[in-house]
Protein backbone atom coordinates (compact mmCIF):
# COMPACT_ATOMS: atom_id res chain seq x y z
CA UNK A 1 0.00 0.00 0.00
CA UNK A 2 1.35 3.39 -1.01
CA UNK A 3 1.49 6.05 1.74
CA UNK A 4 -0.76 9.09 1.56
CA UNK A 5 1.97 11.20 3.13
CA UNK A 6 5.67 10.42 3.33
CA UNK A 7 8.23 12.56 5.11
CA UNK A 8 11.95 11.85 4.61
CA UNK A 9 14.69 13.35 6.78
CA UNK A 10 12.72 16.53 7.45
CA UNK A 11 14.62 19.31 9.20
CA UNK A 12 13.35 22.80 10.01
CA UNK A 13 15.49 25.59 11.43
CA UNK A 14 14.86 29.14 12.60
CA UNK A 15 16.97 32.15 13.45
CA UNK A 16 17.01 33.11 17.11
CA UNK A 17 16.77 36.65 18.47
CA UNK A 18 20.54 37.02 18.31
CA UNK A 19 20.77 35.56 14.80
CA UNK A 20 21.80 32.11 16.00
CA UNK A 21 20.45 29.02 14.21
CA UNK A 22 17.86 26.99 16.12
CA UNK A 23 17.08 23.46 14.96
CA UNK A 24 13.35 22.95 15.63
CA UNK A 25 13.06 19.62 13.80
CA UNK A 26 15.92 17.30 12.90
CA UNK A 27 15.89 14.37 10.43
CA UNK A 28 12.26 13.35 10.99
CA UNK A 29 10.90 10.56 8.78
CA UNK A 30 7.51 8.82 8.78
CA UNK A 31 4.69 7.50 6.59
CA UNK A 32 0.94 8.00 6.88
CA UNK A 33 -1.18 5.38 5.09
CA UNK A 34 -4.78 5.57 3.74
CA UNK A 35 -7.33 5.56 6.56
CA UNK A 36 -4.61 5.59 9.23
CA UNK A 37 -4.41 7.89 12.24
CA UNK A 38 -0.81 8.70 13.18
CA UNK A 39 -0.26 10.47 16.48
CA UNK A 40 2.68 12.73 17.35
CA UNK A 41 3.33 13.33 21.05
CA UNK A 42 5.92 15.19 23.07
CA UNK A 43 6.36 18.11 25.41
CA UNK A 44 5.95 21.74 24.34
CA UNK A 45 8.88 22.68 22.15
CA UNK A 46 9.51 19.10 20.99
CA UNK A 47 8.77 20.01 17.35
CA UNK A 48 5.26 18.55 16.94
CA UNK A 49 3.58 21.69 15.59
CA UNK A 50 6.59 22.53 13.43
CA UNK A 51 6.20 19.17 11.68
CA UNK A 52 2.48 19.86 11.15
CA UNK A 53 3.17 23.29 9.65
CA UNK A 54 5.91 21.93 7.41
CA UNK A 55 3.82 19.10 5.92
CA UNK A 56 0.93 21.52 5.26
CA UNK A 57 3.44 23.94 3.66
CA UNK A 58 2.84 26.76 6.11
CA UNK A 59 6.59 26.95 6.75
CA UNK A 60 9.62 26.04 4.65
CA UNK A 61 11.71 22.99 5.53
CA UNK A 62 15.45 23.45 5.80
CA UNK A 63 16.21 19.94 4.54
CA UNK A 64 14.44 16.75 3.58
CA UNK A 65 11.47 15.84 1.38
CA UNK A 66 7.68 15.71 1.72
CA UNK A 67 5.59 13.54 -0.61
CA UNK A 68 1.79 13.74 -0.90
CA UNK A 69 0.37 10.68 -2.70
CA UNK A 70 3.73 10.19 -4.37
CA UNK A 71 4.08 13.83 -5.49
CA UNK A 72 6.90 15.82 -3.96
CA UNK A 73 5.53 19.01 -2.38
CA UNK A 74 8.56 20.09 -0.36
CA UNK A 75 8.91 23.49 -2.01
CA UNK A 76 5.58 23.89 -3.81
CA UNK A 77 4.28 27.48 -3.95
CA UNK A 78 1.64 29.66 -5.59
CA UNK A 79 -1.05 28.01 -7.71
CA UNK A 80 0.39 24.55 -7.14
CA UNK A 81 -0.14 25.03 -3.42
CA UNK A 82 -3.90 25.41 -3.95
CA UNK A 83 -3.98 21.91 -5.38
CA UNK A 84 -2.20 20.64 -2.28
CA UNK A 85 -4.84 22.15 -0.01
CA UNK A 86 -7.54 20.17 -1.83
CA UNK A 87 -5.88 17.04 -0.46
CA UNK A 88 -4.60 18.09 2.95
CA UNK A 89 -6.21 20.42 5.49
CA UNK A 90 -5.28 21.54 8.98
CA UNK A 91 -7.33 22.15 12.14
CA UNK A 92 -5.54 24.48 14.56
CA UNK A 93 -5.42 24.66 18.34
CA UNK A 94 -7.16 28.06 18.53
CA UNK A 95 -10.07 28.01 16.07
CA UNK A 96 -11.19 31.54 16.98
CA UNK A 97 -7.84 32.92 15.88
CA UNK A 98 -7.96 31.03 12.58
CA UNK A 99 -11.29 32.59 11.53
CA UNK A 100 -11.55 36.15 10.23
CA UNK A 101 -13.42 38.00 13.05
CA UNK A 102 -15.07 40.27 10.47
CA UNK A 103 -16.72 37.38 8.64
CA UNK A 104 -19.41 34.92 9.72
CA UNK A 105 -18.75 31.25 10.36
CA UNK A 106 -20.74 30.42 7.24
CA UNK A 107 -18.45 32.64 5.16
CA UNK A 108 -15.39 30.99 6.64
CA UNK A 109 -16.66 27.47 6.09
CA UNK A 110 -17.62 28.29 2.50
CA UNK A 111 -14.32 29.96 1.57
CA UNK A 112 -12.89 26.98 -0.31
CA UNK A 113 -16.23 26.49 -2.09
CA UNK A 114 -16.20 30.15 -3.12
CA UNK A 115 -12.64 29.79 -4.41
CA UNK A 116 -13.82 26.89 -6.57
CA UNK A 117 -16.48 29.15 -8.15
CA UNK A 118 -19.38 27.09 -6.77
CA UNK A 119 -22.65 29.06 -7.20
CA UNK A 120 -24.00 30.83 -4.13
CA UNK A 121 -27.12 28.69 -3.58
CA UNK A 122 -25.18 25.46 -3.92
CA UNK A 123 -22.49 26.88 -1.65
CA UNK A 124 -25.03 27.75 1.02
CA UNK A 125 -26.54 24.28 0.78
CA UNK A 126 -23.16 22.62 1.23
CA UNK A 127 -22.22 24.87 4.15
CA UNK A 128 -25.44 23.92 5.96
CA UNK A 129 -24.82 20.24 5.22
CA UNK A 130 -21.26 20.46 6.58
CA UNK A 131 -22.42 22.27 9.71
CA UNK A 132 -25.07 19.64 10.40
CA UNK A 133 -22.54 16.86 9.86
CA UNK A 134 -20.28 18.52 12.41
CA UNK A 135 -23.09 18.89 14.95
CA UNK A 136 -23.77 22.59 14.48
CA UNK A 137 -27.10 24.38 14.05
CA UNK A 138 -27.44 25.94 10.60
CA UNK A 139 -28.51 29.15 12.35
CA UNK A 140 -24.89 29.62 13.45
CA UNK A 141 -23.87 30.21 9.83
CA UNK A 142 -24.72 33.89 10.39
CA UNK A 143 -22.82 34.08 13.70
CA UNK A 144 -19.36 35.55 14.14
CA UNK A 145 -16.52 33.61 15.82
CA UNK A 146 -16.75 35.75 18.97
CA UNK A 147 -20.44 34.87 19.36
CA UNK A 148 -20.01 31.10 19.74
CA UNK A 149 -18.32 28.80 22.26
CA UNK A 150 -14.86 27.30 21.79
CA UNK A 151 -16.35 23.90 21.02
CA UNK A 152 -18.73 25.34 18.42
CA UNK A 153 -15.91 27.28 16.83
CA UNK A 154 -13.75 24.15 16.64
CA UNK A 155 -16.61 22.22 15.01
CA UNK A 156 -16.88 25.06 12.48
CA UNK A 157 -13.13 24.81 11.86
CA UNK A 158 -13.50 21.09 11.15
CA UNK A 159 -16.43 21.84 8.81
CA UNK A 160 -14.28 24.41 7.01
CA UNK A 161 -11.48 21.87 6.58
CA UNK A 162 -13.91 19.23 5.26
CA UNK A 163 -15.36 21.71 2.73
CA UNK A 164 -12.19 21.26 0.70
CA UNK A 165 -12.89 17.50 0.60
CA UNK A 166 -9.38 16.58 1.80
CA UNK A 167 -7.95 13.11 2.04
CA UNK A 168 -5.70 14.02 4.97
CA UNK A 169 -6.66 15.99 8.06
CA UNK A 170 -3.89 17.43 10.25
CA UNK A 171 -5.09 18.19 13.78
CA UNK A 172 -2.61 20.33 15.70
CA UNK A 173 -3.69 20.20 19.37
CA UNK A 174 -7.26 20.55 18.09
CA UNK A 175 -8.82 19.67 21.47
CA UNK A 176 -6.33 21.08 23.99
CA UNK A 177 -8.15 24.40 24.54
CA UNK A 178 -11.50 22.71 25.23
CA UNK A 179 -13.00 21.38 28.45
CA UNK A 180 -13.24 17.62 28.98
CA UNK A 181 -16.87 17.22 27.86
CA UNK A 182 -16.44 19.23 24.65
CA UNK A 183 -13.12 17.52 24.03
CA UNK A 184 -14.86 14.13 24.06
CA UNK A 185 -17.53 15.42 21.68
CA UNK A 186 -14.90 16.65 19.21
CA UNK A 187 -13.07 13.32 19.40
CA UNK A 188 -16.33 11.44 18.76
CA UNK A 189 -16.90 13.69 15.74
CA UNK A 190 -13.39 13.03 14.38
CA UNK A 191 -13.82 9.28 14.82
CA UNK A 192 -17.16 9.37 13.00
CA UNK A 193 -15.73 11.40 10.13
CA UNK A 194 -12.74 9.09 9.85
CA UNK A 195 -15.04 6.08 9.52
CA UNK A 196 -17.46 7.78 7.11
CA UNK A 197 -14.91 9.39 4.81
CA UNK A 198 -11.88 7.14 5.20
CA UNK A 199 -9.76 10.12 6.18
CA UNK A 200 -6.11 9.74 7.00
CA UNK A 201 -5.22 11.84 10.02
CA UNK A 202 -2.05 13.28 11.53
CA UNK A 203 -3.00 13.89 15.16
CA UNK A 204 -0.68 16.15 17.17
CA UNK A 205 -1.60 16.00 20.84
CA UNK A 206 -0.12 16.04 24.35
CA UNK A 207 -2.98 14.01 25.87
CA UNK A 208 -1.77 10.39 25.78
CA UNK A 209 -5.20 8.96 26.65
CA UNK A 210 -6.71 10.61 23.57
CA UNK A 211 -3.83 9.44 21.42
CA UNK A 212 -4.20 5.87 22.66
CA UNK A 213 -7.95 5.83 21.99
CA UNK A 214 -7.80 7.49 18.55
CA UNK A 215 -4.49 6.62 16.88
CA UNK A 216 -3.20 3.49 15.20
CA UNK A 217 0.47 4.43 15.50
CA UNK A 218 2.37 7.09 17.40
CA UNK A 219 5.64 9.00 17.09
CA UNK A 220 7.29 10.33 20.25
CA UNK A 221 9.32 13.51 19.73
CA UNK A 222 11.98 15.03 21.96
CA UNK A 223 13.99 18.13 21.07
CA UNK A 224 13.04 17.95 17.40
CA UNK A 225 13.78 14.26 16.91
CA UNK A 226 11.72 11.06 16.90
CA UNK A 227 12.92 8.98 19.86
CA UNK A 228 10.31 6.22 19.69
CA UNK A 229 7.57 5.01 17.34
CA UNK A 230 5.19 2.10 17.00
CA UNK A 231 1.68 0.84 17.72
CA UNK A 232 -0.09 3.45 19.88
CA UNK A 233 -1.28 1.00 22.53
CA UNK A 234 2.12 -0.65 22.78
CA UNK A 235 4.16 2.56 22.97
CA UNK A 236 1.92 4.11 25.63
CA UNK A 237 1.45 0.91 27.65
CA UNK A 238 5.09 -0.23 27.44
CA UNK A 239 7.37 2.63 26.35
CA UNK A 240 10.99 1.76 25.61
CA UNK A 241 12.83 5.11 25.52
CA UNK A 242 13.54 6.97 28.75
CA UNK A 243 11.79 10.06 27.40
CA UNK A 244 8.60 8.18 26.48
CA UNK A 245 8.63 6.52 29.91
CA UNK A 246 8.75 9.96 31.56
CA UNK A 247 5.87 11.21 29.41
CA UNK A 248 3.72 8.23 30.36
CA UNK A 249 4.59 8.53 34.05
CA UNK A 250 3.74 12.24 34.04
CA UNK A 251 0.35 11.51 32.49
CA UNK A 252 -0.64 8.97 35.16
Amino acid sequence: MEPMLEVKNLSVGFKGKKGEKIAAVQKVSFRLYPGQVLGIVGESGSGKSTVAKAVTRLIEPTEGSIFLKGQEITHVKGKELRGIYKKIQMVFQSPGASFDPRRTLGDGIGESLRNRKIPRKERERRVKELMERCGLSCQLASAYPRQVSGGQCQRAAIARALAAEPEILVCDEATSALDTTVQRQIMDLLMKLREERGLSCLFICHNLALVQSFCHRVLVMEAGRIVEEGDANQVIASPVSDYAKRLVEAAQ
